[in-house]
């Protein structure tokens, strides 16, 4: 969980907001159940910060 913000080749902008909020690490999102609020975060950015959490970022979807 110490991966940087930085090291995941989020959008610049995102990335500038999300250290604006004082999000430095990934692990700083471990309980943050408002990720999804935060202006410019996409479906994208959200998949690679769910990755870098360990978690699954569909947990409803059932795979086929």
């Amino acid at each position: 969980m110490d991966t940087k913000l930085a090291d995941l080749k989020l959008r610049p902008s995102l990335l500038r907001e999300l250290n604006q909020t004082g999000y430095e690490v990934v692990g700083d999102m471990q309980n943050t159940p408002e990720l999804l609020r935060i202006p410019g975060m996409g479906g994208q950015d959200w998949r690679k910060i769910a990755k870098a959490l360990g978690r699954d970022p569909f947990p409803g979807l059932k795979k086929r």
